[in-house]
């Protein structure tokens, strides 16, 4: 079983990360932790490279050695975080999706977009939401 991890080092991301952790001990999962940024201009490699060390840093804080086998990534395309992390799912075959999710309001999600309620409609399985 394989489950992605939508995570972003917000406090909600890092809860989804710790129930996703609980469940992948009980189903004897791995885990995928992805982050995903919308490139609009070329990043430099340098800059890439900081933020892959420092999402790694994160989540060697939360995950230990005996916890279930995980890989990170940073994911970088001109397509929404959403249809990204919707596409990951579909390659990888995941069998589930955590998602830390915000309150936002109604005006705030057609403002901005929502990256949490673009998963959750288009998921290829099951998605869990933590707050």
């Amino acid at each position: 079983m394989k489950f992605l991890i939508c995570y972003d080092d917000t406090a909600e991301a890092k809860k989804a990360l710790k129930v996703a952790q609980e469940h992948a001990k009980i189903w004897q999962a791995e885990l995928e932790v992805v982050y995903a940024i919308t490139r609009v201009e070329p990043l430099k490699h340098a800059k890439v490279k900081k933020m892959e060390e420092k999402m790694e840093g994160a989540v060697k804080e939360i995950l230990t050695e005996d916890d279930p086998p995980y890989e990170v990534q940073l994911l970088l395309t001109d397509l929404t975080p959403g249809e990204l992390l919707i596409k990951y799912a579909e390659e990888q075959n995941i069998d589930q999706i955590f998602l830390g999710i915000e309150k936002t309001s109604k005006v705030g999600k057609f403002l901005f977009g929502s990256t949490a309620q673009y998963v959750i409609l288009h998921a290829p399985c099951p998605v869990v939401t933590v707050r």
